[in-house]
């Protein structure tokens, strides 16, 4: 498959199906739910807009093609995820992975006493508890997935017990909450506490993608600025971020409008992903930018790490909608649409950094959005 077409979002409709249809695999039943969302009174033949989603271009990650859905209200950030994943791609594309592969989930314990006492009882009865948790989920557990450790620590006046979960291609929450549900009452009995709170954390540390990326210098020619003024402006846009709170916002604000549209269109919960997110980047007690861009010998390299709790399996994802967007994206597992999001991320964070340093934001946003409310108009 080759997600690269030239002017893709200048052919007509029937021709971005015909390809889609082919290059995905899509059957009678994918397109007719296609048509559906097309009668629709608020649809608009508008930036590879195809009825549930709109379509981003170009993208080249781990050395596979990718057709991205992502749902989205601005035309604008579908466009720049299509350039900037443009611009990779003759630098080799995205390479990336996971880190880590876990979600934590919290039980709070109330009415401690002789407290190294009772934290030595749960590390001897680790070995239960575990087994424990992961009776909850034999099929996990057959996938190598599941509850792998946990660590417990003074908080304050109470004692938390952080449960570390593989929860595999699913978000994690209904499974992590299941467990901390399951071994609570066990807590109590050999330790004489109280549980209180037992809940998936949204602090995904442990669930961290890396990706990285290279664009050729000579690539990065804009209007009437030079490739090496523009990458100049690029790294001086980056130091800003690194030591401006403000800056730093916004620029993981344009990253997370690639990620959020892909994890709409896969019935991902976006809320989830951006409390990890956000949380992460302020980790220090100091926000700061996800991304990182650096000039060595002849390439701009990029690189991302975030945590990404994102699904192919469970909940919302199981929709019609969610698994069309999953069978065009032909992603293997949830950590390989991770990976593709994080790509999205790091491919719009470029598109805006490059218009930001060169012709301005408004350039190219203001005439897809007058293209929209133009045909929006005409309804």
């Amino acid at each position: 498959m080759k997600s690269s077409i030239p002017n893709f979002y200048k052919l007509p409709l029937r021709e971005k199906l015909r390809i889609l249809k082919k290059e995905c695999d899509l059957n009678k039943e994918d397109l007719n739910l296609i048509y559906q969302y097309q009668k629709l009174p608020d649809f608009l033949d508008v930036e590879n807009n195809i009825g549930p989603f709109k379509i981003a271009t170009n993208f080249l990650v781990n050395g596979k093609d990718f057709f991205v859905p992502m749902e989205i209200e601005e035309p604008s950030v579908v466009a720049a995820a299509s350039h900037g994943a443009k611009l990779v791609r003759y630098g080799g594309g995205f390479w990336g992975k996971y880190l880590k592969n876990l979600m934590i989930g919290e039980i709070q314990l109330v009415n401690i006493s002789r407290l190294k006492k009772i934290k030595e009882k749960i590390l001897e009865n680790k070995e239960k508890i575990l087994k424990l948790a992961n009776s909850t989920n034999k099929f996990l557990t057959k996938l190598s997935g599941g509850a792998k450790d946990f660590e417990v620590k003074k908080v304050g006046e109470f004692l938390v017990l952080y449960l570390k979960v593989d929860p595999k291609d699913a978000q994690g929450a209904n499974i992590i909450n299941t467990m901390l549900e399951k071994i609570a009452p066990f807590l109590e009995r050999i330790t004489g506490a109280k549980a209180i709170l037992k809940i998936i954390s949204n602090f995904a540390i442990e669930r961290v993608v890396k990706v990285n990326c290279k664009v050729p210098l000579d690539k990065l020619n804009v209007g009437t600025f030079s490739f090496k003024e523009v990458a100049k402006r690029i790294i001086l846009a980056q130091e800003l971020a690194q030591k401006d709170v403000f800056r730093a916002v916004t620029h993981n604000k344009g990253i997370m409008n690639g990620i959020d549209a892909v994890a709409l269109s896969t019935g991902n919960d976006f809320r989830a992903i951006e409390s990890a997110v956000h949380s992460f980047a302020a980790r220090d007690e100091k926000i700061k930018p996800l991304s990182k861009w650096k000039i060595e010998g002849n390439f701009l390299k990029g690189e991302i790490n975030i945590p990404l709790p994102i699904a192919t399996v469970g909940g919302a994802t199981t929709t019609k909608k969610a698994q069309l967007a999953l069978k065009i994206l032909k992603v293997k597992s949830a950590q390989e649409l991770g990976v593709v999001a994080a790509s999205v991320g790091l491919a719009n964070n470029l598109a805006a950094l490059l218009a930001l340093c060169t012709e301005g934001i408004q350039k190219g946003h203001m005439k897809l959005h007058r293209e929209f409310l133009k045909k929006l108009s005409s309804k």
